[in-house]
């Protein structure tokens, strides 16, 4: 019997652990965007490395919407949008993500796809709202 529930229990499909250093890479977003995903002590951030090549707003290269007017002159590239999230059951939470599009904070999590390493998901929400974003790993 004992043989038995071993066998059941080696045999129940598990998922692959997405550890914390996974995370910590350049991600391609929907629309061309890749952000660094970067760790500083225990929490995770995200800054702007490339822009798309057709962005959809702050022409520029500037925090054109920022709702701060002091800060609506400061570069996107290098800035962090990603901020304070924390790795939690191989999710990163807790954090926000900056919309520069719009100037708007929003609460965030981000995960890898447990089948395919290079596909994360970044979804930002607002209460009961979300949008999901896909980004793709950047291989050299």
């Amino acid at each position: 019997m004992r043989f038995l529930f071993c066998l059941l229990i080696a045999c129940l499909p598990t998922q692959p652990i997405i550890t914390p250093d996974a995370y910590i890479d350049m991600w391609q977003i929907e629309g061309g965007s890749i952000i660094e995903i970067y760790k500083n002590g225990n929490t995770f951030f995200g800054k702007i490395k490339t822009r798309a090549k057709n962005p959809i707003s702050n022409f520029n290269g500037l925090d054109n919407k920022n709702p701060n007017p002091s800060l609506r002159k400061r570069q996107l590239i290098g800035m962090d949008i990603l901020n304070n999230l924390t790795y939690n059951e191989g999710e990163l939470t807790g954090g926000t993500i900056y919309n520069a599009d719009s100037g708007k904070t929003y609460d965030v999590k981000v995960w890898i796809d447990p089948d395919n390493k290079d596909i994360c998901f970044i979804r930002a929400y607002k209460g009961i709202l979300f949008k999901t974003f896909e980004a793709k790993r950047v291989r050299d």
